[in-house]
């Protein structure tokens, strides 16, 4: 009860900018919820295999690597706000287009704009809810936005089970044909240019705002930006092999229905909204950090469980560990690595992070895009669980052992010393 009461305490206090900005997550979280349930099911729908799948997702990854800095330096001359709104506007026509012209040379097409737009969405959020909360506010503000998203995604994939099924008999269709995903994803399309709408009315960075944390692209601690990113790539790595292609496994390994997946997903969302609150309690009495190596660590057991565990209750019970705990870590380590960050290194960190972790998943996807056409699901789940187990020692090593003592010194100075809203 008083943690809830801290987040109410901290809404109230956010800016106008912040609230505005919530309620774009909100209505672009249900549109990607819709997508990340409907659009690979959509792929297979036209006869491709899941290595097609792994192929639009490399060439996505590897457009938003290579845009990721020139977008970097881009948000410097656009503002965050004109940054999100194209953001959402560039991903909302890379899933009209493939609607519009469904072949795969459009798949792939397509994912040269999902990749720019994607992306700006990604390195904008960080630096604009830091340069509008202060430091009291900022692990609540972070947390809220994750706990708001994954709230949206809990609707979105409860709705986006049926909506199939819906279109389906709208268009007198079967549920699981082409039409009727493309008429449940033209309803994530809507849902995220009307996103656009509450940023149109996003002013200026606030007062408190110091010009430094909108400076040019610079980084002044080489080694500390890669002992940031080590573990986060190989996370990215991992996850890649699985979440891209989670709802495409669950039809392979135990035959389930679109609305039984979307149940699946939205008990993630719920789990993951649930715990995420939580996660300032939890920050503040073990520490960010400790916090983090334990929840990747489980996540390794929950990917075991989920790939090998042929019972369906205990599969789900292992893809909601894996997939909750993963969704969990995410907003943690991105909070970590901004506030590490000075306010000039900011954007170049997030766009090195965003680099980064594509390129990590669109290789592993493509990876494991051609094993599961193959049929060797037991490898990919190996390799996965491997990665994720790297990860964890990575991020242990780095900043809890004796090692990264004197880093973690400095970066608390620099953080006291160079905070935006000081």
């Amino acid at each position: 009860m008083q943690s809830f009461m801290e987040y109410i305490h901290v809404l109230r206090e956010l800016n106008r900018n912040a609230r505005l900005f919530l309620v774009h997550t909100a209505l672009s979280g249900l549109g990607l919820a819709l997508l990340v349930l409907l659009y690979n099911l959509y792929i297979v729908s036209l006869g491709f295999k899941e290595d097609m799948i792994g192929l639009v997702t490399l060439v996505a990854c590897t457009v938003a690597v290579i845009a990721a800095l020139p977008l970097g330096m881009a948000l410097q001359m656009l503002g965050y706000r004109r940054a999100l709104a194209l953001g959402a506007f560039g991903t909302a026509a890379s899933i009209a287009l493939p609607l519009l012209i469904p072949t795969g040379e459009a798949l792939i097409a397509t994912e040269f704009i999902w990749g720019v737009g994607f992306t700006l969405l990604v390195i904008s959020g960080g630096p604009f809810m830091t340069e509008n909360s202060t430091p009291e506010q900022r692990a609540h503000f972070f947390s809220l936005q994750f706990v708001l998203a994954t709230m949206t995604a809990f609707v979105g994939n409860l709705i986006g089970g049926e909506l199939p099924r819906w279109f389906g008999n709208l268009l007198s269709v079967g549920a699981e044909s082409p039409h009727a995903y493309q008429g449940a994803l033209g309803v994530a399309v809507v849902l995220l240019l009307i996103s656009i709408v509450p940023l149109l009315f996003i002013h200026h960075a606030p007062a408190h705002q110091a010009p430094a944390a909108r400076s040019r692209l610079v980084i002044r601690n080489r080694a500390n930006v890669i002992r940031l990113l080590t573990p986060f790539i190989l996370g990215a790595f991992s996850a890649g092999m699985i979440v891209p292609f989670a709802n495409v496994l669950w039809k392979q390994t135990q035959n389930l229905s679109d609305s039984s997946i979307g149940n699946i997903f939205a008990l993630s969302a719920l789990l993951t909204a649930a715990l995420g609150m939580f996660s300032p309690m939890l920050t503040r009495r073990f520490g960010r950090v400790r916090v983090m190596v334990v929840v990747q660590a489980v996540t390794v057991v929950g990917t075991l469980a989920f790939g090998f565990v042929p019972w369906l209750g205990i599969a789900v019970a292992g893809y909601l560990v894996r997939d909750v705990l993963w969704n969990l870590m995410r907003p943690l380590f991105g909070q970590f690595m901004m506030e590490v960050s000075e306010p000039v290194e900011r954007a170049t960190v997030s766009s090195l992070g965003s680099m980064g972790f594509n390129l990590a998943w669109g290789i592993s996807s493509e990876i494991s895009g051609a094993w599961q056409t193959n049929n060797q699901l037991g490898l990919m789940f190996l390799i996965s669980a491997g990665f994720y187990t790297i990860s964890t020692i990575a991020l242990y090593w780095f900043f809890t052992e004796r090692r990264g003592k004197r880093m973690q010194e400095k970066e608390i100075v620099t953080r006291a010393l160079s905070s935006p809203a000081e």
